[in-house]
């Protein structure tokens, strides 16, 4: 008989009689257990009688040894000693007040016993033929997901919620916001300050309206003071860094992409820009067809490595399903998932998104029927974003009072109000920020359907 052989998975006979012996003998106990599921208990029979107790408590029955032991008997799981076994656990009856400590050892064990199940299934996948980085992938996922534990809300009544109420009120009147300002004062001023944590914004645009210029921008302001990863499905990070290094250095991204050693100006340029993005709290990947399931574990993995408050994903549509038997139905997965990972890591997110061809069939400022998956954004998003730069639509007059404008539209805000957010957008220095001149007008022959 080998070592391991030897090994008692981690349990708690005790906890869980503990538990078990109290419910039987204080029904109300059972909300006093917070999410305490079958699946924590270690032994087969004691999993077997919480599920009874869980039954009977739903269908609003009483429960206590002779109920428990004729559900047993009903559902076709009898055994001869079922009820002395019974009577054995309701000796174990203890304190209620004692009894979510009890909970909480039982579930503290079944997460140890976890982990060891994922470490067998590593070292046994590590023995397995197959590429080592796609088995450490794999690996890390599946640690990655023992380290989320689900944040339980639970019912509050009105009196604390008001206590708490006036606590964020009090601290609003002392300047402390909870928003993460977007450094774009037009934005913010809709926003009520900027983003916020368990909350998703989704941009939409078509190409070259500035999409991934925003994104960018966004990213770096907030990477002042805030902690971010940008996730990037569509440049390798070379690419995000021409553009990062354009806009801080205010120079032409055509002189960064030649790299002419005789430009002098633009080598001191670059020096300089790359020194302040140096500076940024600002995390990088450049993986394509992004799963779901990688998207939690990268941000799992940088929240702990750095820490994470903003997370960007550019964009939807690259994103890879999870087999699901239509598109639609593999985008509303997604879109969701990515919503639920905001509120479970407590971070704020960005995605952009694609917007359909038409679009460019008529002159003007996009609606949300133009944005891809728009009914399954609609539903998981808290704000809906429009971009829209006058030069770059296939119908525009090109008028020169409109070189460089964009328009932002919140077309979707859950908790605030609609608004339309004026922008200077400098292609060749991929920089984007607030229209800081007058917003101009479109004369009577440029058309479109503008307000």
């Amino acid at each position: 008989m080998s070592t391991s052989d030897l090994i008692v998975p981690p349990h708690s006979y005790e906890a869980e009689c503990g538990v078990l012996g109290t419910l039987l003998l204080d029904n109300e106990a059972i909300h006093r257990i917070g999410d305490l599921n079958a699946d924590a208990f270690y032994t087969a029979f004691h999993a077997d009688t919480f599920r009874a107790i869980q039954a009977l408590a739903a269908a609003g029955q009483a429960f206590d040894v002779i109920t428990v032991f004729e559900h047993l008997k009903a559902s076709g799981d009898f055994d001869g000693a079922m009820l002395s076994d019974l009577n054995a656990i309701a000796q174990y009856a203890l304190s209620a007040a004692h009894v979510r400590n009890y909970a909480g050892i039982v579930t503290d064990r079944y997460r140890s016993r976890q982990l060891m199940a994922a470490g067998a299934e590593i070292s046994r996948m590590a023995l397995a033929p197959g590429k080592p980085s796609e088995q450490l992938d794999h690996a890390q996922m599946m640690l990655a997901k023992l380290a989320t534990v689900k944040a339980k809300r639970e019912p509050q009544h009105i009196n604390q919620s008001l206590a708490d109420y006036l606590g964020l009120l009090q601290d609003l009147s002392e300047g402390k916001n909870p928003a993460i300002p977007t450094g774009i004062a037009g934005l913010d001023r809709i926003l009520n300050g900027g983003i916020r944590r368990g909350e998703m914004m989704v941009i939409g645009a078509r190409p070259k309206h500035g999409k991934t210029a925003i994104a960018l921008a966004l990213a770096r302001n907030f990477a002042h003071s805030y902690n971010v990863l940008f996730m990037s499905q569509e440049m390798p990070y070379t690419q995000l860094l021409h553009r990062h290094t354009a806009a801080m250095g205010s120079v032409d991204l055509g002189r960064i992409l030649r790299a002419d050693k005789s430009d002098a100006g633009m080598w001191a340029r670059v020096t300089e820009a790359a020194e302040r993005l140096g500076r940024l709290n600002l995390v990088h990947d450049d993986q394509s067809a992004l799963a779901l399931l990688d998207v939690r574990r990268k941000a799992i993995q940088v929240k702990r490595q750095h820490g994470l408050d903003v997370l960007f994903v550019d964009f939807l549509q690259l994103m890879q399903g999870a087999g699901e038997d239509n598109r639609n139905r593999e985008l509303d997965v997604i879109v969701n998932g990515i919503k639920a990972l905001a509120l479970d890591l407590d971070i704020a997110v960005v995605v952009l998104s694609q917007m359909s061809r038409k679009a460019d069939e008529h002159y003007g400022r996009p609606t949300m029927t133009h944005l891809r998956d728009s009914g399954a954004i609609e539903a998981a998003a808290d704000q809906i974003a429009l971009l829209f730069t006058d030069w770059a639509h296939p119908l525009s007059k090109r008028e020169a009072a409109f070189k460089g404008y964009s328009e932002l539209e919140i077309v979707a805000h859950r908790n605030g109000a609609q608004g339309l957010v004026p922008l200077e957008f400098i292609g060749e220095l991929q920089q984007i920020g607030d229209w800081s001149r007058e917003t101009p007008r479109r004369s009577k022959t440029t058309g479109g359907t503008f307000e």
